[in-house]
């Protein structure tokens, strides 16, 4: 993958992003939003939601939410047992992330792009900085719980999505 500016991924402005989740609880994603728009003075206020079948799509607009807090609000839904996963649409190369599944410690995420590589990007860090983030070795993916290779749509097959790789045009 070739390397940009800010590493391995794009600019800001040329993703269209997205938290989907199939929730169980209807007042889960108003009452999550709600408390981490006030968690901090400046937290991103993300309000809107909609549905399509039985996905919740929230909206995550670069003018609205910077990409820390956009992999933070992602892990930030994913509690009390339910989970969400962020993905980022981009002509050239799309990405997807879900929490770390192995981290007790739940402040890493695994973001992968549609070309295979992932990386672990790192909660609070990110928040602040757009670097906060290593390269994964592929021997060392079979010890998580994403695929790779996989693309968006791929992943969106894998998690029971299907409905939404026609909605995102993939």
């Amino acid at each position: 993958m070739k390397k940009n500016k800010t590493g391995y991924f794009f600019p800001e402005n040329e993703y269209t992003r997205y938290i989907i989740g199939c929730f169980k609880n209807e007042d889960f994603v108003p009452h999550m939003l709600k408390e981490y728009s006030e968690l901090f003075i400046d937290s991103p206020k993300i309000s809107g939601y909609y549905k399509h079948e039985e996905w919740t799509i929230i909206p995550c607009p670069v003018e609205k939410i910077n990409r820390g807090c956009f992999l933070d609000l992602m892990s930030w839904l994913s509690q009390d047992n339910e989970e969400a996963f962020a993905i980022a649409l981009h002509p050239e190369k799309s990405y997807f992330s879900r929490i770390e599944a192995l981290n007790a410690a739940g402040d890493t995420v695994l973001v992968e792009f549609d070309d295979g590589i992932v990386v672990r990007w790192f909660l609070p860090q990110g928040l602040i900085d757009d670097n906060a983030y290593s390269e994964m070795e592929q021997e060392t993916l079979e010890f998580t719980n994403m695929l790779s290779p996989c693309n968006c749509k791929t992943f969106l097959e894998f998690i029971g999505a299907s409905a939404l790789t026609g909605y995102f045009k993939l």
